[in-house]
């Protein structure tokens, strides 16, 4: 009788238990898949996400979807990427800005030379003269009582990380000389 009893009891328990690591592995997975998700779109703050989430940046986010640019500025870096707020694209004349914004293989150039390879932040910069770039000229960097001027453009604002590189804000819309 007893051991009828202790045959009940262990054979509950383990019944329970097996149903408790069922519902432990059919949740897990789920569970997981969460956590990777959300980890996966914490490593996705690439230069496009980053900038296109800065109110100042719009123009040069549109540029560069209309350039064809998001997937390369997207890839795994690391990129340095010196924007144009959109207050530097207003000081092009209209019609420079308008000409530039409808050429995408023109935009795609101008663009690319405001990306260099590697990851500088603002006191990097200040260390060098120059830098080359995506579209293969080099920009000539300068340093004025710690601003940081890049071609000519003034970093308005430096450092904005992203999860492939560094971002700089600049001033204006920088042009390659030999339009390579």
């Amino acid at each position: 009788m007893q051991l009828q009893s202790w045959t009940r009891r262990t054979f509950a328990l383990s019944a329970a238990f097996l149903v408790g690591l069922g519902l432990v592995v059919s949740v897990s997975p789920e569970a997981n898949a969460r956590h990777h998700r959300k980890h996966a779109r914490r490593q996705v703050s690439t230069v496009v996400t980053v900038a296109s989430k800065d109110a100042e940046l719009k123009t040069t986010v549109s540029a560069i979807k209309k350039a064809g640019l998001v997937h390369a500025l997207s890839s795994k870096g690391p990129f340095t990427a010196f924007l144009p707020s959109d207050a530097g694209w207003a000081k092009l004349t209209k019609e420079n800005r308008e000409s530039l914004l409808n050429d995408p293989k023109r935009l795609a150039e101008v663009l690319k030379y405001h990306v260099v390879k590697g990851k500088y932040s603002a006191a990097d910069l200040a260390e060098r003269r120059s830098l080359v770039t995506l579209q293969g000229e080099s920009l000539m960097l300068d340093n004025k009582d710690g601003t940081v001027i890049v071609d000519g453009c003034i970093v308005t604002k430096g450092d904005v990380k992203a999860g492939n590189g560094m971002i700089h804000v600049i001033d204006y819309v920088a042009t390659p000389e030999r339009g390579k």
